[in-house]
């Protein structure tokens, strides 16, 4: 497979996306547990590590040889993330309050949650582009050396 500049510049704007969700990821985190006082970071933390560098790590790979398999993981990936972040937010959410969060904590949290979500959309987006991109390289290789023959 060889990679196009458009392979390279769908990796760059994906890149773009993931480092900025990764950052938001963070901010989701901890505003998150300053709201929900039963979501703690400690309990947490192998989730939040594996979605924080998970997805960063696998973007840096969408520029080699092996880029459709890292585009596959990487839909995978966020994809488990929009669904885990829609299912925590619905399901850690308990009627029955002990502490009221300060305001700033609560805006804080409810603005990443949805940019989180429209920016893994968009990273799924992208990384589909790219698949895309990668299996008409792959079909138009097949037809050419189906015609050699």
């Amino acid at each position: 497979m060889v990679i196009t500049d458009k392979i390279r510049s769908l990796a760059r704007q994906t890149l773009y996306v993931v480092a900025v969700h990764t950052i938001l990821y963070a901010i989701f985190f901890y505003a998150h547990g300053q709201v929900d006082i039963r979501y703690s970071i400690d309990s947490f933390r192998a989730i939040m590590i594996l979605f924080l560098f998970g997805p960063l790590i696998m973007v840096f790979f969408l520029t080699k040889e092996s880029a459709r398999q890292w585009a596959i993981v990487l839909i995978g990936l966020l994809m488990a993330e929009l669904v885990y972040n829609i299912y925590t937010k619905f399901s850690s959410s308990s009627p029955l309050t002990i502490m009221e969060p300060d305001l700033i904590w609560q805006v804080l949290y409810e603005a990443s949650f949805g940019i989180v979500l429209v920016l893994e959309v968009i990273g799924v987006y992208l990384t589909i582009k790219i698949l895309k991109e990668i299996h008409g390289q792959i079909t138009s290789l097949s037809g050419k050396s189906g015609l050699d023959k």
